[in-house]
């Protein structure tokens, strides 16, 4: 007897056992409030931590300050500035602590060290609290001086001076500082022209200073600490 009934074929049974064997995939549970604070509090701590060695990275170890490589990023921005607005001026300060040399070989760097604590702290206190003062390195200290034209670095020199000569009036030793400028733009108008124009007038107020100090007679061209 022939059979009448629905006829199936192979492909109708494996699609048939697809539409069986599929299920939904399970919905995720959104994420509660409590959750959300959590990753977000950890988020904060990560970045602050980060901040923190990115900080770290930037100070010098010995005096605190800011150091060669945050000063470059400094110089390079407020150099920026200045070209994008013609009327923005600014000034860099290279200072070297004279004789630092004789008194680590006199007395022992540890004493060197605290030489430059000392002038790191004075320069700190002499200086605005948005100047940006750095350790280059060994004896020299920098200042980037955001807004100050050619003829504000004068009178600054000079407030340095008396300030320098009072403070070391208690110190357990004899500090001498040479100083050195550059304005924006009429120092240079790249970095490295504006740290060798300060270089050069750093060098030249040291020979100031030691003529001075060999000639008590001689009245050099600016008023110089005695080393």
């Amino acid at each position: 007897m022939e059979y009448t009934g629905v006829r199936w074929r192979a492909s109708d049974l494996f699609a048939r056992r697809s539409i069986v064997s599929r299920k939904d995939p399970p919905r995720s549970t959104p994420p509660s409030t409590k959750d959300l604070l959590r990753e977000n509090a950890e988020l904060r701590h990560e970045l602050a931590r980060m901040e923190s060695y990115r900080t770290l990275s930037y100070r010098d170890e010995l005096t605190g300050l800011w150091n060669r490589r945050y000063f470059t990023e400094r110089l390079t921005e407020e150099l920026g500035r200045a070209r994008r607005q013609p009327q923005r001026h600014f000034s860099i300060m290279v200072v070297d602590v004279n004789d630092l040399k004789t008194i680590n070989d006199l007395r022992g760097q540890a004493e060197g060290d605290l030489v430059l604590r000392w002038v790191a702290e004075f320069l700190e206190r002499s200086l605005r609290t948005h100047d940006v003062l750095c350790r280059l390195g060994g004896d020299e200290f920098a200042a980037l001086f955001p807004e100050i034209e050619a003829t504000g670095s004068a009178p600054l020199l000079a407030r340095l001076r008396a300030a320098l000569a009072e403070a070391r009036t208690g110190a357990p030793f004899s500090i001498g500082l040479s100083f050195g400028f550059a304005d924006y733009p009429e120092g240079g108008t790249t970095c490295d022209e504006l740290m060798r124009v300060a270089d050069d007038e750093m060098y030249l107020d040291k020979r100031r200073q030691k003529a001075a100090a060999a000639s008590p007679a001689l009245t050099p061209p600016r008023a110089a600490v005695q080393t």
